[in-house]
């Protein structure tokens, strides 16, 4: 008479899958904050370098150079500015999913809880069952030899 219900097991499935889920997307949001870091660097290197460059050019003349290097370094902060604002929206993101990864966890350890609690609860109920069998095989045994 063992009456399984699979249905705390089918939900701890569930929520083990979201869990998966959940870490992709964070790891996919941490994969891109370090991309955009990079893209930082590489930005602040450029704009380091020809900002060197356009003070050493400047000592010789050649004003269509030089506009042409204000032009390029105002293009590379152009690009900066907007590196950084996409970094703060990719890290709203990693918070976010960050977030969703805690509370997929939370609920993973929830319904595992749920599912291994109702299998002690099927046991225990086997465990009284063959108890009573057992009992009354007893009796009727001490009956019949009376």
């Amino acid at each position: 008479m063992t009456n399984i219900n699979p249905v705390w097991d089918v939900l701890a499935s569930q929520a083990s899958s979201a869990v998966l889920k959940a870490e992709a997307r964070l790891e996919k949001f941490a994969k891109h904050k370090q991309k955009i870091v990079v893209r930082q660097e590489k930005i602040s290197a450029l704009l380091v370098e020809y900002s060197n460059h356009s003070e050493r050019i400047q000592g010789y003349g050649g004003s269509g150079e030089i506009d042409n290097s204000r032009k390029f370094i105002a293009q590379l902060m152009d690009l900066q500015n907007r590196t950084h604002h996409e970094y703060v929206d990719v890290e709203a993101d990693y918070g976010k999913a960050k977030k969703a990864l805690i509370l997929a966890n939370q609920e993973k350890l929830k319904a595992d809880f749920l599912s291994q609690r109702e299998k002690e609860i099927q046991h225990q109920m086997l465990v009284t069952q063959e108890k009573r069998e057992l009992e009354l095989q007893g009796i009727t045994q001490f009956n019949l030899k009376r």
